[in-house]
C-alpha cells in the first residue's frame, strides 16, 4: 500500500491557506451474550467482549481534506477461545476540489471475521474464517453547468481467506475463496427543480474467484436511471431503476467448464423522515453482490429503522432487515433468507460518553432445510472523544 501514498500528495499541491488538524480517539467496548454465536444447528452459546480502539487523524483546508484512520477489532470469548481475534484495520481518504472539479481517493486494509461481513458477502454466518480486504478507489466529479454534473469512479478490491481447521468448531472456512473485484461507474446528473434531480448511470463489474476447487469469472454490465426528490422539509425520497446483464465462466477442478448469460432488474428505493423527536428510514433494493464462495448473488433486501429521542439524554431505536440471497446465474437455485431485528436504548452521560443496551434476533432459513436463529443481549459503553484541534 505504500506505493499508493505518493498519490495523496497530489491533493496538497498549491495549498497555502491555514490548515486545521484534528486528532480523535474512539473506543466502544461491547459486552454480549449470544445463545447461538455461529448461527448453526448445533448452537454454541457464550459471553464475549468486543472492543474497537480507533485513532483518526485529519487535515482540512478550504478545498481539501485528508484523513487517516487506524485501529483494531479485538474479540475475547469466555469459553470459545478459538474465536478470539485481533483484527487490524487502516484507511486513508482524501478529497480536493476546484471551482468545477472534485477529486477523491481512498485506500483501505482490514481484517474481519468472515461472519461479520456475511450479510454483504456469502450469507454464511457460521464461518470462522478471517477475511483480509485491500482496496483502492479513485473518483472524479465535474460540474458542466450550474445544473449538470458528470462523475466517474473506479474501485479495485482483493479479498484473501484464512480458515481454521479446529475440529471443535467444525469450521466451514475452507469453502471460501480468494477473489478480486474491479468496478467502474459513469454517471450524469441534472437538477430539474429545486427539489428534484435525476440522471443516468452506467456500470461495469468484473469478479474473479480462485481456489483449489474452482476458477470463476463474472462480468456484469448495468444501465439505470437515478433520482432524488425532496418531498417536503421532513421527507426525502431517493431511487434508482435499471437493467443488468451477467456473463459467467466457471471452471471447477473436477468436471467440464461451463458458461452462462443472464439478465435481470436492479433497483433501490429509500425514503427518510426526520423531525424534532423522530427519525424514520425505509429502504428496498435488488443488487448483485460478489460472494467469497466463488459465485455472484442476487440479493433482495428490505430494511426499516426508527429512532425517537425520549429526552435530551435518552433515546430508543429499532432496526429490522430482511434479505433473500440467490445465485444470480441460476435464480431457480437454493435461496437463503436472513432476518435481523434489533431494538436498543441509549443513555447519553455527557458529550463523549453514552451507555447502550440492546437485544438482537437473527435468523437464517435455507431451502435445503436448515433453519436456525439466535438471540443476543448486548451492553456497550460508547466513548467518542471529540479530540484535539489546532490550526497552523
Amino acid at each position: 500500500m505504500i506505493k499508493y501514498i505518493p498519490l495523496l500528495s497530489l491533493f496538497a499541491i498549491g495549498q497555502v491557506s491555514a490548515a486545521e488538524w484534528v486528532f480523535k480517539a474512539q473506543a466502544d467496548p461491547k459486552f454480549k451474550y449470544d445463545d447461538n454465536e455461529l448461527l448453526r444447528e448445533d448452537a454454541l452459546s457464550d459471553f464475549s467482549l468486543n472492543i474497537d480502539p480507533t485513532l483518526t487523524f485529519s487535515r482540512s483546508l478550504e478545498n481539501s481534506k485528508n484523513e487517516v484512520k487506524m485501529g483494531y477489532r479485538i474479540s475475547r470469548y469466555q469459553d470459545l477461545k478459538q474465536l478470539d481475534k485481533e483484527n487490524p484495520f487502516f484507511s486513508i481518504s482524501s478529497s480536493y476540489a476546484t471551482e468545477r472539479s472534485t477529486y477523491g481517493l481512498s485506500l483501505s486494509y482490514e481484517e474481519r471475521d468472515s461472519r461479520d461481513i456475511a450479510e454483504q458477502d456469502t450469507a454464511d454466518f457460521s464461518s470462522t474464517s478471517t477475511t483480509t480486504t485491500k482496496s483502492i478507489a479513485p473518483s472524479y466529479r465535474y460540474r458542466i453547468t450550474e445544473l449538470d454534473t458528470i462523475s466517474t469512479s473506479l474501485s479495485y478490491q482483493e479479498r484473501e481467506q484464512s480458515g481454521s481447521s479446529n475440529s471443535i468448531l467444525n469450521t466451514l472456512g475452507s469453502n471460501l475463496t480468494d477473489n478480486q473485484t474491479t468496478s467502474l461507474n459513469l454517471a450524469w446528473q441534472h437538477q430539474y427543480t429545486e427539489r428534484f434531480n435525476g440522471g443516468i448511470s452506467l456500470g461495469y463489474v468484473n469478479y474473479e474467484a480462485q481456489s483449489d476447487r474452482l476458477d470463476n469469472t463474472y462480468d456484469s454490465y448495468s444501465v439505470g436511471l437515478t433520482s432524488s426528490y425532496q418531498l417536503s422539509e421532513l421527507w426525502t425520497l431517493d431511487g434508482s431503476l435499471g437493467m443488468r446483464y451477467l456473463k459467467s465462466e466457471n471452471t471447477p477442478s473436477v468436471g467440464p467448464s461451463t458458461s452462462d448469460n443472464s439478465s435481470g432488474l436492479n433497483y433501490s428505493l429509500s425514503t427518510s423522515r426526520k423531525d424534532e423527536l423522530n427519525t424514520y428510514t425505509l429502504s428496498a433494493s435488488r443488487a448483485l453482490t460478489p460472494s467469497s464462495e466463488g459465485a455472484v448473488n442476487q440479493q433482495d433486501s428490505y430494511s426499516l429503522s426508527f429512532k425517537r429521542d425520549l429526552s435530551e439524554k435518552m433515546s430508543t431505536s429499532i432496526s429490522a432487515k430482511y434479505s433473500d440471497y440467490k445465485n444470480a446465474s441460476d435464480l431457480t437455485s437454493t435461496s437463503t433468507k436472513y432476518i435481523d431485528l434489533s431494538p436498543s436504548l441509549k443513555w447519553k452521560l455527557d458529550e463523549d460518553w453514552a451507555l447502550n443496551v440492546s437485544y438482537r434476533y437473527r435468523s437464517v432459513d435455507e431451502q435445503d432445510g436448515q433453519n436456525v436463529d439466535s438471540n443476543s443481549v448486548m451492553f456497550s459503553i460508547d466513548y467518542n472523544w471529540n479530540g484535539l484541534r489546532f490550526s497552523r
